[in-house]
């Protein structure tokens, strides 16, 4: 790296804009590759994978893949590990070698873990099972079975005694009543596992799978053999030992090189949030761009839910590099709060944009202007929320005022000019950031920075520092004279506010100005503490050195416990506050303070009870599914008519698909048997041409075998690791298909054994048929009972998060005040924001399923989603206001209550009940009143009427904390028009009740 290379394009311009050449222009050229450049065209997402991390993983995936296939092939492994050799293939789909090597062990020992105790128990299953018939009576039917064998010699190609066997000559009922009843208990108990810990989900699968074996082979068999499931685990052993050696020898990734690779991509991501900033300011209130602006919210969103678990892996993380685990770890907090600071930049652009729409959405359909044209065109579409619309729609004509609109215009366009130098300022930062994180992660090996390099990197970084920091304390005067200029027509001579009390809407778009102020302070105050960590670290950290773990201790509390991840240690080298867990816990319960009254029972119906619920809960019904979709899946196979029929035809693939296929919703099972039908033609079609290729009419050439499942691994892999998640579990059955169609096809061929399903086209359709069956059977169990409604647990949920945003306020009021201040309490609060906000993210994609759901219910996808994003909304503005207000001194905070009415009863009871009854709303479809307080908003402005405006002046404008109060006083309105704006959309779908004439008057 040299300080002489030429600056980039965008330095030049912003040199000439600025006058002078910024701190970034002495870095090397790849900081400027950190920007994202809106001029590029992207691939679609799911193309959009041709970088050279991303071909890494593909490579070291299709080569373990490639590998375990050839185990089909070699002749001495075939031999070695049996009929089933292809299940390796399937293991290595299921968990591919895409992760650091801890993270793959953890899901791989999970995988052992499940396959383990599934052959534990069938063991002492199978003992018990043949205890149960006397030996006598066993050793009668083994001469019969003798006697039988040696009159079917010559019958057929393969061992008289192994068809009898298979075709149930040996079959018992209580041999299989007690093999039904033990492993039945445990595939219920895993099912419950499966949903209660969904971390160990491929235990329960993998032990229903081991399981099976036992369940359909084990009552056929003669005599005890404790190593029949080996047939699958020694393949899988064999997969998951492959894939190992991969993550190890085949570009190894640690954990810290994959968390500072997300936090890279997420700095940058957020880059763009600058860009949108400019537009939003420079284009109002043109609003084309708050899709793009939504876009990325969602995007930093869900990159830093993807980052946030990797943190509690960096403590027993083997690295090699410039930083610690816990220099990585002392990132967390500062990275998290720039992205609090940039989303709720991005939140106020998106207010703005959805408070326009919704304005012209009320203008449109005006109930003044419909009612005026006659009952006839009224009796068409009746308008739910009469009462609320027709009083807002006076808020409307108020903010209908040109004056008004251009306040607003002219404080944007003002800020646009004031605010240019902050925002290159902001983004030297990120780019800073983002340059520090690359360089320090990619230049491990090859290209080591040296000491000189170093220095003058971390130079430029503190000078990007000391340049933000210069922006940041000029910014306020010059916005605010800027905003004050813009206003200065409403202000007399001697600074007084010329006009009444209520025309105080004119000053608008100075407070939104002052909103947005706030804003984009709170972002640059959030890059000056990350940067200001950055190059702290860069100052004790610049030789590369291997680091060993440190907290392995706490891989136990990751596996077993209920977070995501195991909570990291203090950083060595961090000066900041941290929102520790307890802090959080502290935080959430004075968000929740039910007091319920509680009956004393008895011990034994406490018993009873509690038993019954856990049978009833979600789990138990979704383990009595599983239970029953498998006891009538396999009990073909133990019929004496039937049996031989079930293992020839491979029905153990028809229970297996049973089980997985089998939804606690309707939507689920819909969507997963339209994709995972299509994805069984798919594979099953890749595999017939795969085969027919590598062999044309032959047996099967095993090397050219061996090169088109070459081709085949690089292809199934792609769309493994990057299909949408929604379609991953058709990708896994799609490639299991077609390794099975090639590999069992290369077995019969090459080992030919009683019950190969033959090659080719036969194996597929075979297999399709195998499939329809399984999916057939979980249908059945899935509709019958009739399953849970998706979009009633969906609005249950959604409840919840009402009930907790209640919560939320309830805790705002009660604590006032005593707001305080402490840095550890914001990060608290601020934490569990974003995890309310993770909580109703990961509402979208079963949101988006609904349309797959055949239900009653008046909560479809369009409906939930738009109550979603409300709740986002709510959630965002209340976290905001709690934060704000505890940053006012006692006196403004004073004023604000008066102002607002926040503390007055009357109003506390309207939102309260308001809130009530939405969320009970939620929980049982009632329709609403037809009446209620609302619009909250109307009333809060109503209530702040009364206030002087005749002090209201420019000197006392130009105080700080003036800035301060307009944010609280905005949040807390947004908070208000949430509220409003969810009673509306919630009428839309439940209707109204009890209906009053609208000039109801007393008489």
């Amino acid at each position: 790296m040299s300080s002489e290379r030429e600056p980039s394009g965008s330095a030049t311009e912003k040199e000439s804009r600025n006058g002078n050449s910024s701190p970034l222009q002495q870095t090397n050229t790849r900081a400027t590759s950190t920007a994202p450049s809106n001029k590029k065209k992207k691939l679609p997402p799911f193309l959009d994978h041709f970088n050279a991390r991303d071909l890494k993983i593909l490579f070291r995936c299709s080569v373990a893949f490639w590998v375990a296939s050839l185990l089909i092939v070699i002749e001495p492994t075939l031999q070695t590990f049996g009929n089933a050799t292809f299940f390796g293939c399937i293991v290595i789909m299921f968990l591919p070698p895409s992760g650091v090597v801890l993270v793959f062990l953890l899901g791989g020992f999970t995988m052992i873990l499940g396959m383990g105790l599934a052959w534990a128990w069938g063991v002492i299953a199978m003992k018990a099972a043949l205890a149960t018939r006397p030996q006598a009576e066993t050793q009668a039917r083994l001469q019969a079975l003798g006697q039988q064998a040696a009159r079917n010699v010559g019958a057929t190609t393969y061992s008289p005694v192994s068809v009898l066997i298979y075709n149930g000559f040996m079959l018992d009922n209580r041999v299989t009543v007690t093999y039904f009843c033990m492993l039945g208990l445990f595939v219920y108990l895993m099912a419950r596992l499966r949903i209660r810990v969904p971390k160990l989900a491929l235990t329960a699968i993998f032990a229903w799978i081991i399981t099976d074996v036992f369940l359909t082979i084990g009552p056929l068999l003669p005599a005890f053999q404790g190593t029949i499931p080996q047939v699958l685990i020694k393949p899988a052993a064999a997969a998951i030992a492959i894939s190992l050696a991969c993550s190890m020898l085949i570009f190894p990734e640690s954990t810290s090189h994959m968390t500072l690779h997300g936090m890279h991509k997420l700095v940058t991501s957020m880059t763009g949030s600058l860009d949108l900033t400019r537009g939003f300011l420079a284009n109002y209130p043109d609003t084309s761009h708050m899709e793009p602006m939504q876009g990325l919210r969602s995007g930093v969103l869900g990159g830093w839910a993807a980052l946030e678990p990797a943190f509690g892996f960096l403590s027993f993380d083997l690295s090699f590099g410039h930083w610690s685990a816990q220099d990585i770890a002392s990132l967390r907090e500062p990275i998290r709060r720039v992205m609090v600071g940039s989303m709720s930049l991005l939140a106020f652009e998106i207010l703005q944009g959805r408070s326009r729409e919704r304005m012209n959405e009320l203008r449109s359909n005006d109930i003044r202007t419909q009612e005026a044209t006659g009952s006839e065109e009224r009796e068409k579409k009746y308008t739910y929320g009469r009462h609320q619309v027709m009083q807002s729609l006076n808020l409307v004509d108020a903010l209908r005022d040109p004056e008004v609109g251009q306040s607003v215009a002219d404080s944007y366009q003002a800020l646009s000019h004031a605010s240019d130098p902050l925002l290159e300022a902001c983004k030297d930062t990120f780019q800073a950031i983002a340059h520090s994180i690359n360089e320090n992660n990619s230049r491990r090996w090859f290209g080591r920075i040296s000491a000189d390099e170093f220095a003058k990197m971390r130079q430029s970084h503190v000078d990007v520092l000391e340049h933000l920091r210069e922006e940041k304390a000029k910014f306020p005067d010059v916005a605010n004279e800027a905003l004050l200029t813009s206003h200065q027509h409403l202000f007399d001579e001697n600074g007084r506010f010329h006009g009444h009390t209520s025309e105080r809407h004119k000053l608008v778009g100075m407070f939104f100005g002052f909103n947005f102020e706030d804003r984009l302070l709170i972002l640059a105050a959030a890059l000056e503490r990350a940067l200001e960590q950055i190059t702290l670290i860069e100052k004790e950290r610049n030789t590369v050195r291997l680091w060993f773990p440190t907290g392995l201790r706490k891989f136990g509390a990751w596996a077993f416990g209920g977070s995501k991840a195991p909570a990291i240690g203090a950083p060595s080298v961090a000066d900041m506050p941290q929102a520790d867990k307890a802090t959080i816990e502290e935080v959430q319960q004075s968000f929740r303070r039910v007091h319920k009254p509680t009956r004393k029972r008895s011990k034994i119906s406490a018993i009873i009870l509690g038993f019954g619920h856990w049978l009833s809960n979600d789990e138990g019904i979704f383990a009595l599914r599983i239970l029953i979709a498998t006891l009538a899946a396999a009990i073909p196979a133990v019929c004496t008519t039937s049996s031989g029929f079930y293992y020839r035809e491979k029905g153990l693939w028809a229970l297996i698909m049973a089980q997985t296929g089998t939804a606690t919703f309707s939507a689920e099972f819909n969507f997963a048997f339209i994709t995972r039908i299509f994805g069984t033609i798919a594979g099953g079609v890749l595999g017939m041409l795969g085969w027919y290729i590598g062999s044309g009419n032959g047996p099967g050439n095993p090397y050219g075998l061996g090169a088109v499942l070459a081709v085949y691994a690089v292809i199934l892999m792609w769309f493994r690791l990057y299909t949408p998640p929604p379609l991953i579990p058709a990708v896994m059955i799609g490639g299991a298909t077609v390794i099975l169609v090639i590999g069992y096809s290369y077995i019969d061929t090459h080992l030919p054994t009683y019950g190969n399903p033959g090659w080719g086209y036969e194996v597929f359709w075979r297999r399709t048929v195998l499939v329809l069956v399984g999916f057939g059977v979980s249908f059945i169990v899935t509709l019958l009972p009739w399953p849970s409604s998706l979009s009633r647990n969906i609005a249950r949920r959604l409840s919840g998060v009402l009930d907790k945003e209640a919560d939320h306020y309830a805790a705002i009021l009660s604590s006032w005040s005593e707001l305080d201040i402490a840095d550890k309490h914001t990060s608290a609060i601020e934490a569990v924001t974003i995890q309310l906000a993770g909580d109703l993210g990961s509402l979208g994609g079963p949101i988006a399923s609904l349309r797959f759901e055949l239900s009653s219910s008046v909560f479809d996808s369009q409906t939930c989603g738009k109550i979603k994003s409300i709740a986002e909304f709510i959630n965002y503005q209340l976290a905001h206001l709690h934060i704000r207000a505890a940053t006012l001194s006692p006196e403004l905070r004073r004023r604000f209550a008066i102002a607002s009415g926040i503390l007055d009863h009357r109003a506390i009871a309207d939102v309260m009940v308001v809130l009530g009854i939405v969320a009970q709303s939620l929980k049982t479809g009632d329709p609403l009143p037809a009446r209620l307080p609302t619009p909250l908003l109307k009333k809060c402005l109503e209530h702040g009427h009364g206030a002087d405006v005749e002090t209201l002046t420019i000197d006392v404008l130009k105080k700080e904390g003036v800035r301060g109060y307009t944010v609280c006083m905005s949040a807390y309105l947004g908070f208000l028009s949430g509220i409003d704006e969810l009673v509306l959309a919630l009428k839309e779908a439940v209707g109204e009740a009890h209906h009053l004439p609208d000039d109801l008057k007393l008489a």
